[in-house]
């Protein structure tokens, strides 16, 4: 196993908990990372949460290109597809919103489009994730929120609408994601340690009902690059490896080094290499042979706080970006070949 070390690093100012590559060849030296900020004001008795969303080019010294300020930001995901001619970010805030944002003409982002999930300010929209990671032409988006809720937004004229709602999860509902090969399907993990899969076409439907992971499940990804591969993670510390044709028991299990895990993401062309965001023990590469045999490849161990966001890059095959909480920091780095 090969431990990595950091090529460059940004001190975010606010608690960092995403970071994403944009997609696309002609941006794809862009990383977005978001954050997050607890602040002592208050509205309708609500702590108020801060958040700026970073852009930087990777290629030059880690420099802001823009910071935008919203709400503080839980999760973000790049459309795969062209959203009005335009390559959008989605970025899951901590009042129950969505936002996208697109590349204007001056490589800035600017704001396009909001959607509000709920009126209750309270409520935080965890996680979201687009459908068009491989069918470019499903545009929507789910999201999962700590109320348990699981919303479905879906393009209407100019913006976006929620299309479907449902109670999910009597927990946090900490993570949804389409299954990318057959997007009728999403799958939701919460708090109260179940790992549940949708069918959209009749939504609040289940499909199956799974309490496998010892403790809440907090992240899971439909392998893009490999039909029928799903991993979950959850904060016991198990990976676990699916194979959705036969969702009885997971296909394969890796106990990662501890820490608890956030973020897990397939490599953007190797079907066989998986990021984890594992928290407070830090960042790792896994490789699975051909019997998908899970082993550690890379470890990042630098993080001193609890590894949140972690993301591949689309132009360079081994480049990183991870970044961790309170010591507010982003680092770049590269996984072993």
């Amino acid at each position: 196993m090969t431990q990595a070390v950091s090529i460059d690093s940004f001190d975010t100012g606010y608690s960092a908990d995403s970071t994403e590559f944009c997609p696309y060849q002609d941006h794809a030296q862009y990383l977005a990372v978001g954050t997050y900020q607890l602040t002592d004001e208050q509205q309708e008795n609500v702590r108020v949460r801060k958040g700026k969303t970073y852009l930087f080019d990777v290629t030059q010294p880690l420099v802001p290109k823009q910071v935008i300020e919203t709400p503080a930001v839980l999760d973000m995901k790049w459309s795969h597809s062209l959203i009005n001619d335009k390559q959008v970010l989605g970025i899951a805030d901590s009042i129950g919103g969505v936002h996208l944002y697109g590349f204007n003409n001056q490589d800035r982002l600017e704001k396009l489009h909001h959607v509000q999930a709920t009126d209750d300010a309270s409520v935080l929209c965890l996680s979201l994730d687009w459908a068009s990671r491989l069918n470019k032409t499903d545009q929507r988006i789910v999201t999962s929120h700590s109320n348990g809720d699981i919303n479905i937004l879906a393009p209407a004229e100019s913006e976006y609408v929620i299309q479907d709602q449902w109670h999910g999860h009597d927990l946090e509902a900490w993570i949804a994601a389409f299954d990318y090969w057959n997007t009728n399907i999403v799958y939701s993990g919460a708090d109260d340690g179940l790992f549940k899969g949708w069918d959209t076409r009749t939504p609040g439907t289940t499909t199956f009902v799974y309490k496998r992971h010892m403790m809440g499940v907090t992240t899971m990804q439909s392998n893009p690059n490999k039909e029928y591969m799903l991993a979950t993670g959850s904060y016991d510390e198990t990976i676990y490896f699916w194979d959705t044709r036969s969702m009885r028991a997971p296909i394969n299990t890796f106990q990662t080094p501890g820490g608890g895990i956030w973020r897990l993401k397939w490599h953007p062309t190797n079907q066989n290499r998986l990021l984890s965001a594992s928290m407070h023990a830090g960042a790792f590469v896994l490789d699975l042979n051909q019997e998908n045999e899970p082993k550690l490849s890379t470890s990042f161990l630098d993080h001193t706080s609890m590894a949140y966001g972690a993301d591949w890059s689309f132009a360079d095959k081994d480049l990183v970006a991870s970044c961790s909480f309170y010591d507010h920091i982003m680092h770049l780095w590269k996984a072993s070949d």
